[in-house]
């Protein structure tokens, strides 16, 4: 209570220090109006005596008289007399010379006489440069306006009575502010130095500066409030940073999952999509972040399942498909969450990228397919032959010799293709470990071209080998020739009697090797180029069969070119040849 009675003594000193400033203006104000009262009053009856006097003289009529009486007037009052026409022309002035002055009719205190009969003013004389009182009255004769008398009379006098009055009330009330400021400021330090401690710390806890403390000695109900704020601020701090940390997890689980995030408010904009989602959908998230939904999933249909959400107010589960910025298929999850009184707030959308898995659910499909198929016809072409050989076919040796080398082949077939599978399957569960070492590609080549130059020249087939001496790379030199072996079959199988298979192989650049089979076969329609690497695909079906191929060459051929870290493209026209170009690191270190 002692503090409150100290704060309330000084409310009640800053009052009558108002008070007093407040009475001081006043009376400098009063003394100011009654004194230029007085001499405003004074000055009319002056003026007014003066126009008598030029009324009953008729002295507006006689310039040289008016002229001498208006001087002896002045002196004797001390003021400046000057007398107008009653078109404002100067007549007669006490201080200059009539001729030298301008028209004075449009003088507030002349416009001012000529309206009520008596003007008053006070302003700066541009003619005696400092201010002057001007008092008019018109002159009339018979009622009949002759013209205007006006007597001025510097306030320098009053300014300078008001100047010193306003200086002493001044100077005692700058020395009793100077003396109760003294105590004044000793008493209220002892309480707003608390205060503003405590405004210090809470502006800082707006700041998120939560490790603020107030550092303060004060008793009482302030200190009390000091103590309540630092342990705000210190429960604040151990509470943001909670809440620091789970965002940080929270942000760090949801940037760092594979599907799409997004939170829906109820004002149906976005409020939060991670990463992810930018991948999916092709949308930058900070650019979306606040928008409506609509303009995120209108073109896939994602909007209305969301709105339907908004609706029903339960879970949802749908597929959808996009085409933009590429071909993409999704499992969508929808959840709606509300408040505790039912009102739903918001729609949590999860996005699960499903592409690869009905892309591999196809190809397997596709591959079930095919491995059926193939398997169908020498599985059908032994038991067929063999059926015909035990209903009494083996009796006829020629017969029975044709169909048991057919049976034989079609094992062959069948046990290439099981290893084509084999070896396929492997490859691509990267269960067949390559081991790289030193190899010169222009002499696997060499190599590799005399297991098939007797098939080549059955066909009379031309092949042109490397014209290069060596070419020096990493790789494993078994799959290597599996794949010069199979690209080579194939130009020769596909080459007609007389062709040519061209093999070339060039340094193309300073970690690149370049292999390149052509020949001047039947070619690939080009709506074939994009599918041949594909398992099981074959352009010329009856005639891949008749000449034992698997359908699964150039599948293995490929995985094994990008075990390599190569590449592997196509080029052929219809009748002209077909050209495949591999390109193969020398070094092998650089990928590992």
């Amino acid at each position: 209570m002692q503090s409150f009675r100290i704060r309330l003594n000084v409310v009640f000193l800053l009052i009558i220090v108002s008070l007093l400033v407040t009475l001081g203006l006043y009376t400098a104000k009063l003394v100011q109006s009654i004194y230029i009262d007085v001499l405003e009053k004074h000055l009319t009856t002056e003026v007014h005596l003066i126009a008598d006097d030029i009324v009953y003289g008729q002295l507006y009529k006689k310039p040289d008289v008016l002229g001498i009486r208006m001087k002896q007037f002045a002196e004797q009052l001390g003021a400046r007399i000057t007398v107008l026409a009653q078109n404002g022309k100067v007549l007669s002035d006490s201080d200059h010379s009539p001729a030298t002055l301008p028209n004075h009719l449009n003088r507030p205190e002349i416009r001012e006489a000529l309206r009520t009969g008596t003007g008053h003013a006070i302003r700066y004389s541009a003619t005696m440069n400092y201010d002057m009182m001007y008092v008019a009255v018109p002159l009339k004769q018979n009622g009949k306006l002759e013209g205007l008398v006006r007597i001025a009379i510097k306030i320098t006098k009053v300014q300078e009575t008001v100047r010193n009055l306003w200086l002493s009330l001044t100077g005692v009330l700058v020395l009793v502010l100077l003396l109760y400021s003294f105590i004044s400021t000793r008493i209220t330090r002892s309480i707003t130095q608390p205060i503003e401690e405590i405004t210090r710390v809470a502006r800082d806890i707006t700041r998120k500066q939560f490790r603020s403390r107030i550092a303060t000695r004060a008793k009482g109900e302030i200190g009390q409030l000091a103590q309540a704020i630092n342990s705000m601020a210190l429960s604040l701090e151990q509470q943001m940073s909670a809440i620091q940390e789970n965002e940080k997890r929270l942000e760090g689980i949801l940037n760092n999952m594979v599907s799409g995030v997004m939170l829906i408010s109820d004002t149906r904009r976005i409020v939060m999509m991670n990463v992810a989602v930018e991948e999916i959908l092709g949308h930058d998230v900070r650019k979306y972040i606040g928008h409506l939904h609509q303009e995120v999933g209108k073109n896939s249909g994602l909007s209305m399942f969301i709105d339907r959400c908004f609706e029903t107010g339960g879970k949802m589960r749908e597929e959808i498909h996009l085409y933009y910025p590429e071909e993409r298929i999704l499992d969508v999850h929808l959840g709606a969450y509300a408040s505790e009184d039912g009102h739903v707030k918001g729609v949590i959308v999860l996005l699960h990228d499903i592409t690869s898995i009905r892309r591999l659910e196809k190809m397997r499909s596709e591959f079930v397919a095919n491995v059926s198929h193939e398997l169908r016809t020498p599985i059908t072409s032994i038991k067929g032959f063999s059926e015909t050989l035990l209903d009494g076919a083996l009796e006829d040796p020629e017969i029975s010799r044709t169909f048991l080398t057919i049976i034989n082949e079609e094992s062959d077939r069948l046990n290439r293709l099981v290893t084509d599978i084999l070896d396929l399957s492997k490859i691509e569960q990267k269960k067949m470990p390559l081991k790289f070492e030193t190899v010169d590609l222009v002499q696997l080549v060499h190599e590799t071209v005399r297991l098939v130059r007797e098939e080549a020249r059955a066909r009379d087939i031309t092949i042109y080998l490397p014209l290069s001496i060596s070419c020096i790379l990493d790789g494993d030199r078994d799959r290597l020739q599996q794949v010069v072996l199979n690209l080579v079959s194939n130009a020769i199988l596909y080459t007609p009697e007389g062709g040519e298979v061209t093999i070339t192989v060039e340094d193309a650049g300073v970690n690149q090797v370049e292999l390149k089979v052509s020949d001047t076969g039947i070619g690939i329609p080009a709506e074939h180029l994009t599918r041949i690497f594909e398992r099981f695909y074959r352009v010329d079906k009856a005639r891949s069969r008749e000449s034992g191929g698997t359908g699964l060459g150039l599948a293995i051929v490929k995985h094994l070119v990008e075990s390599h870290h190569g590449m592997i493209t196509v080029e052929s026209r219809e009748e002209e040849g077909t050209v495949f170009t591999v390109q193969l690191p020398k070094r092998q270190i650089e990928h590992s």
